[in-house]
């Protein structure tokens, strides 16, 4: 079993899921948010599709995931971005980054971090629901969260991680967290994507899914914030006193 990303089009033109070629830039094409907005909503102001045209619908290309990670994942949930022409999704065992070209599925540019033990060991694995992006205009970041707990901020443009960026574009989730935190075999993790608020990354926390705590030592999962351009700690938030 493998599964892709998989793009729609409207007979018998390409990728009018998404966008068409001459309004691939548009607002109304643009889907820079998991869910839209920071209310989580999950319904999209794209308006291409319609109940008239849904049976219309045919695959335009597919792009297997099967090759990002040690293994083919058998759960795929990634809602992918689209923002200036560039189509951005997680995907694989190893919860890759793909940049691709949305007329056409090119991969633009990958990018993945190999954990090792410390993903096998993660309590919420594979490719996970997806990323975030931000930009000010000027720089355009892509942030997503590791199976191993780690936040990591890449150029949107090239894929590779910003070096300003907490340590060489990685901050680790398991520091600085009003706790101690075995930083291979903890559990904890997170399966969403970060959310930004203006300049700020909220990230939360997750346990293993459907699982009972061993005890009340359990890891804690709080809710912080981080500046979006350093990877600094601005706030955190205690769920559990």
């Amino acid at each position: 079993m493998w599964r892709a990303v998989r793009i729609l089009r409207e007979r018998p033109y390409v990728a009018k899921s998404l966008a068409s070629s001459a309004a691939v830039d548009s607002a109304r094409s643009r889907v820079c948010r998991h869910r839209c907005r920071c209310a989580r909503a999950v319904d999209s102001p794209l308006d291409q599709i319609t109940a008239d045209n849904f049976g219309k619908l045919t695959v335009a290309w597919r792009f297997k995931t099967d090759h990002l990670g040690p293994r083919p994942e058998f759960q795929y949930e990634t809602t992918p971005l689209m923002v200036n022409g560039v189509l951005y999704a997680t995907g694989g065992s190893r919860r890759a980054v793909v940049a691709l070209d949305p007329e056409t599925g090119e991969e633009l540019w990958v990018h993945s971090e190999r954990e090792g033990a410390r993903a096998a060991a993660a309590p919420r694995q594979l490719s996970g629901r997806g990323l975030a992006y931000w930009t000010d205009g000027r720089e355009e970041r892509i942030l997503y969260v590791t199976p191993g707990y780690q936040l990591v901020a890449l150029n949107a443009k090239t894929g590779m991680r910003i070096p300003t960026f907490g340590k060489d574009g990685l901050v680790d989730l398991k520091q600085d967290d009003d706790q101690v935190i075995d930083p291979m075999s903890a559990e904890i993790g997170l399966h969403s994507t970060p959310m930004i608020a203006k300049n700020v990354v909220v990230i939360g926390a997750a346990h293993k899914s459907g699982s009972i705590p061993t005890g009340k030592a359990n890891v804690k999962g709080y809710v912080r914030g981080f500046d979006v351009r350093t990877g600094k700690r601005l706030w955190i938030f205690h769920t559990i006193p």
